[in-house]
């Protein structure tokens, strides 16, 4: 079964892959830090990715013009005095501006007021996220010798990446489509032989048996979930019926495949 195993997980090998990885990235830290605005910036002023809320309080809008107005000097000191933090506070919160690589910095903007504490946590989930940041923006693997270097922490953040990416572009591969199709098939065609009512109860335990669910089946696992399905029939109807409706459905699976090729 090694060779019927579907990895879920998912690197950034195109730039669509690269932008959604490098979002789910900054929505993390949003997250982990409890952080009301974030940019990702080129030190050219290129903005890269941002979270921004479509309507700005009085404190969100004072920072957000903050930082607009010192971009320029921002930029200067990432490229002319290699500066990798800085931490300002203001009456309206604390920016945080930290490094990510040569090319680009992360913004990061807090309204509530911070204890020290507070503060030096941020500082640290902040720090972090520029390492997974930079390492992404750089393309390299999630996985394997590239991240060997890094902390459990930080490795354990590539692994949760990698399987959120995957889960938010499975939706949309050739594959999935063709999982829904296949289902929708059966679906229409067990309720002719079982009944309507016992059709969610038959594919449920064919799917508990063959150890996957709908959306990660893949073309191999096919038949023999068509195995299964029969064998529940087959308690049902009789050997018959399921030996007749088996050979219409491996038959009917293979074409339903090939037409997604």
């Amino acid at each position: 079964m090694q060779g019927k195993k579907l990895e879920k997980t998912l690197e950034a090998r195109d730039v669509t892959l690269l932008r959604s990885l490098l979002h789910l990235s900054i929505m993390r830290l949003r997250e982990e830090g409890n952080i009301d605005l974030i940019l990702f910036v080129g030190v050219n002023g290129r903005i890269f990715d941002s979270l921004i809320p479509e309507v700005l309080d009085a404190r969100e809008y004072y920072l957000l013009n903050m930082f607009k107005s010192n971009l320029y000097k921002i930029c200067s000191q990432l490229k002319s005095k290699n500066m990798k933090i800085s931490i300002e506070a203001y009456s309206s919160g604390t920016m945080i501006i930290s490094k990510v690589g040569d090319a680009a910095f992360l913004a990061v903007m807090i309204t509530r007021d911070l204890k020290h504490e507070e503060l030096q946590k941020l500082i640290s989930v902040t720090n972090k996220w520029s390492i997974i940041v930079n390492h992404i923006f750089q393309l390299k693997p999630l996985s394997g010798p590239e991240i060997e270097g890094y902390p459990d922490e930080i490795k354990e953040e590539f692994h949760k990446l990698s399987r959120q990416l995957f889960v938010k572009s499975f939706a949309h591969t050739k594959q999935y489509r063709k999982n829904q199709k296949i289902m929708e098939y059966f679906k229409k065609e067990l309720s002719s032989i079982v009944g309507v009512g016992m059709v969610d109860e038959v594919i449920t335990i064919s799917f508990n048996e063959l150890g996957t669910a709908p959306q990660y089946m893949t073309d191999d696992l096919w038949p023999i979930f068509v195995e299964k399905i029969a064998n529940r029939v087959r308690a049902v109807r009789g050997d018959m019926i399921a030996d007749e409706y088996y050979k219409k459905w491996i038959g009917d699976v293979e074409r339903l495949i090939r037409s997604f090729v």
